[in-house]
């Protein structure tokens, strides 16, 4: 009996900013070793559009870098998969539940352990367990110091919608995968996404897994180190 043909998809977790061996050229290395004919990006589609279409702009997260240099030789498809944030979540509001955290030494000691191990360790730390531990860590202790907190009403708000939100952006990132691979042949793709939605999104996956028609072969990196 034929074997049904099931396409790769590696997902490597990243860092949306340049931190020592977390950088564009390390990045680009690993999309050279890996050879995919697709690139699934964490960006909405308009964001994606002033990245790759328009002027550059100031400011590039290395996977942009990382992907527009292995255009410069090679003719993939690059996707964006993710959607807009939810306009009931202010900016200013997200950055003042994370100020709040930010209050905390105990807090900032595991961001401080955290920036340590991606400079040094790169794309080796952030698709490791470790870093998925320290993020379990950070929201274990968040929800601790939010419920000790005199604005407790305001910083549960805040932080219900900005996680749920994290969980809809996750849906919809795999739902447009999944209906992108079913109308398009490819073997070997890669999707990038940041590390903090390491946990959730490979349980997301397993997930999917069990319910999609469509089977797709799920793998994570994991660097020789």
């Amino acid at each position: 009996m034929q074997e049904l043909f099931m396409p790769n998809i590696t997902v490597i977790f990243t860092h949306h900013s340049e931190l020592g061996k977390c950088n564009a050229e390390e990045l680009y290395q690993i999309i050279d070793a890996l050879g995919p004919e697709v690139i699934f990006e964490e960006l909405p589609n308009d964001l994606h559009h002033k990245f790759y279409k328009g002027p550059q702009l100031p400011y590039e997260p290395p996977e942009v870098k990382s992907i527009k240099k292995y255009l410069l030789s090679h003719d993939i498809q690059n996707i964006p998969v993710d959607i807009n944030p939810n306009q009931n979540l202010r900016r200013a509001e997200i950055d003042y539940m994370f100020n709040f955290f930010k209050q905390y030494h105990f807090y900032r000691d595991l961001e401080e352990e955290q920036v340590k191990a991606i400079e040094q360790d790169g794309f080796a730390f952030l698709n490791s367990k470790k870093s998925m531990e320290l993020f379990e860590e950070k929201m274990i202790l968040e929800e601790r110091l939010m419920n000790a907190g005199v604005n407790k009403i305001q910083l549960i708000s805040i932080r219900k919608l900005f996680y749920e939100e994290q969980n809809v952006r996750e849906s919809e990132m795999l739902k447009n995968i999944y209906s992108f691979s079913k109308q398009s042949q490819y073997s070997n793709a890669l999707f990038f996404i940041g590390s903090g939605h390491q946990k959730s999104i490979i349980e997301k996956i397993e997930k999917y897994k069990t319910q999609q028609p469509l089977n797709l072969n799920w793998t994570f990196y994991k660097p020789l180190v």
